[in-house]
């Protein structure tokens, strides 16, 4: 699993297109699809951020779970790439649904940054790799 993490509007899905041209790339925005591929084909999945408030009223490790677990399931089929725009910097929300939703987010990055072999932050189009796990 590769994940690449960025602001809104900041290059992230045009990186991971030049990144994988040429080869079998599925994109899905704010669903992690439920249907079989293969380690030839790449998966690319953003939009987590309207995932989360698909879950009612789950507490933000109960989401982060349930996630996960289709996450990780797609990752041993498949090459996976998780898509993170970057929703709180350091900034608190006045609401609670918007406070939730910031920490559910930080919360799931941190799971997928742990398990990712390399994370990329995406700034203004310009890849920096933050992570790289080299075997």
């Amino acid at each position: 699993m590769q994940s690449i993490i960025g602001g809104a509007y900041n290059g992230k899905r045009k990186f991971v297109k030049q990144l994988l041209e040429g080869q079998r790339v599925h994109f899905f925005e704010g669903e992690i699809p439920d249907r079989p591929f293969t380690k030839e084909e790449y998966v690319v999945i953003g939009g987590f951020e309207k995932m989360i408030p698909m879950f009612g009223d789950l507490t933000e490790d109960e989401i982060v779970n349930q996630l996960m677990d289709k996450l990780r399931k797609l990752d041993e089929e498949t090459n996976l790439i998780c898509i993170c725009t970057e929703i709180g910097r350091g900034i608190v929300p006045l609401s609670k649904d918007d406070r939730h939703l910031r920490d559910t987010c930080g919360r799931l990055y941190q799971q997928l940054f742990k398990r990712s072999e390399k994370v990329i932050r995406v700034w203004y189009g310009i890849p920096e790799i933050l992570k790289e796990n080299r075997e």
